[in-house]
């Protein structure tokens, strides 16, 4: 069915328009004397797209910086699972006609089954079950890759989405079901296989992965090329008692479920850890109701990654909202009374009554798995197409790659990074050997969205645009007089602009240029 639905005057040669045709939300977005259409909402979390950055003929999601191609609504940047459609479009009598199939939708599948092509005889393996090997594992079939495709992860659950598990899913508003990121079948509709195993090592000169507890011809699989984005494990304190039923670590849709169970009865929470998964969980549970002590190591959480004005303002409306935090400690004993967890010690001797206790001291990647040498290091190191050698390749928490156009390499531990990671190692794993250079970018949920692109290892000063005190600003960081990374909330955000920025012209541009547009990115693009 065709739909009249605004005048091509109506359009602005470079902005996003949202008009609605029947039941479904269309994107407009004019290209010249042509108009794009597509579905009109991202197929992340549903923002509307018509608030998004447009980069030519690319817009990037308000809320979490997914990427669409708006010529064929293709899926080119995570987070998120699934492709806007698009539709045929004309220009009559100046008029925008926009053709609808029938049973139209939004959204289309990330990769159809029916792009799955068989035959091969090669053995592609995946270590790992999060974001980085769904974005490898569907990037090879999007790709034609006709082979076995073997992923293997120690969960026996399919792949599922742990941004939530600190936010949503602890407030009860994300169920077990939505967590998943293709259903039940989704691996196999295209023809991925799912084994649980956990893996011992990778002997990579023999391209073999060893599994732990086996021996004769089921203790591994031989490959041809392998992806690892084996992840990480949470930290545990070395005290006694972190194995009552009420200590608890989240890191696992297990560990989330377990605190959220126990979240139902417990009243007096302490979290032992002030980085972003404690800090999420603080919130999630203050909001619930719930007594709240966060236990930091820091004077100020963040300020050491963000500065003292973003830390105050965000440690503060924690503060605000109800949350108590000891600063410059840590926990020295956690206390039971007759099996019961009851309190914890702080090493400033003070004691804390609690009913759970949430572990949130950082995470440790699984680096056992390549030897000693990346154990020892911290990170697997890779090369700028993410290789660790011809036949082995390396993503998400674990590997230190190259960071583009900065002249150092870096392991960052992001969802989105690590999807990002999947999706370029899938390519070359057969045979791209173009460079990784995707944009780091990352978000948090502590009372509404924190947004960071970019990635700053330090920075000679930071550039506070918007009203700090009332939450709504964007600070850049600035390094050797290049913009390096930057910081959004609220409505004076413009990190999805600097986003675009740095995708189209220079993932550091310089101070100068944002100083002359008053800090306006969108300006420059």
């Amino acid at each position: 069915m065709k739909h009249d639905v605004c005048a091509l005057a109506d359009l602005s040669d470079d902005g996003l328009h949202e008009v609605e045709a029947g039941d479904i939300k269309i994107l407009l977005a004019r290209d010249g004397d042509q108009v794009l259409a597509t579905g009109a909402r991202c197929t992340h979390k549903g923002a509307p797209l018509k608030n998004g950055t447009r980069i030519g003929n690319r817009v990037i999601c308000p809320w979490h910086h997914a990427c669409f191609d708006l010529t064929n609504g293709d899926h080119t940047e995570p987070p998120g699972q699934g492709c806007l459609s698009s539709f045929e479009t004309a220009v009559v009598d100046g008029r925008v006609i926009v053709e609808l199939p029938e049973a139209a939708s939004e959204h289309r599948p990330e990769v159809a089954p029916a792009e799955r092509k068989a035959g091969g005889t090669r053995i592609f393996a995946i270590v790992g079950a999060g974001a980085a090997a769904v974005g490898c594992a569907q990037e090879l079939v999007r790709q034609g890759f006709d082979g076995r495709i073997v992923m293997i992860s120690e969960e026996g659950e399919p792949p599922y989405d742990r941004t939530a598990l600190s936010k949503t899913y602890l407030q009860g508003k994300t169920s077990d079901d939505d967590l998943s990121l293709l259903g039940s079948d989704g691996l196999a509709a295209i023809g991925v296989e799912h084994i649980t195993e956990t893996v011992e090592r990778i002997d990579a000169a023999n391209r073999t992965i060893h599994f732990a507890g086996k021996i004769g011809p089921d203790k591994g699989l031989v490959y041809d090329r392998c992806f690892a984005a084996p992840g990480s494990d949470a930290v545990v304190l070395p005290l006694d008692n972190t194995d009552l039923p009420n200590v608890l670590t989240l890191r696992s849709h297990e560990d989330a479920a377990a605190v959220r169970k126990a979240g139902e009865t417990a009243q007096e929470i302490v979290i032992v850890g002030a980085g972003f998964i404690g800090m999420e969980a603080a919130a999630a549970l203050v909001q619930s109701g719930k007594t709240v002590t966060v236990v930091a190591q820091e004077a100020l959480p963040f300020a050491g990654k963000w500065g003292e004005e973003v830390a105050g303002q965000i440690v503060g409306q924690h503060r605000e909202k109800g949350v108590t935090i000891k600063t410059s400690t840590g926990i020295s004993a956690i206390e039971a009374n007759r099996g019961d967890l009851c309190a914890v010690h702080l090493s400033s001797g003070e004691e804390v009554p609690a009913d759970l206790v949430l572990l949130a001291v950082g995470a440790k990647p699984r680096l056992s798995i390549f030897g000693t040498e990346a154990a020892a290091a911290g990170g697997v190191e890779v090369a700028p197409d993410l290789s660790v050698d011809a036949s082995l390749f390396a993503g998400g928490d674990v590997a230190k790659f190259p960071l583009n156009g900065r002249g150092y390499s870096a392991r960052i531990e992001h969802w989105r990074v690590a999807e990002q990671h999947g999706r370029h190692a899938a390519k070359a794993m057969l045979g791209d050997t173009t460079p990784f250079a995707g944009v780091p970018f990352f978000w948090s949920a502590q009372y509404g969205p924190i947004h960071y692109v970019g990635h700053a290892a330090d920075f000679d000063e930071c550039h506070i645009a918007g009203d700090l005190a009332a939450g709504s600003y964007t600070a850049f960081y600035i390094k050797d007089g290049k913009v390096i990374a930057a910081l959004g909330r609220g409505k004076a955000d413009v990190t999805a602009d600097l986003h675009g920025l740095m995708i189209l012209s220079d993932p550091a541009p310089a101070k100068t240029s944002l100083e002359a547009v008053d800090w306006q990115p969108k300006e420059l693009l």
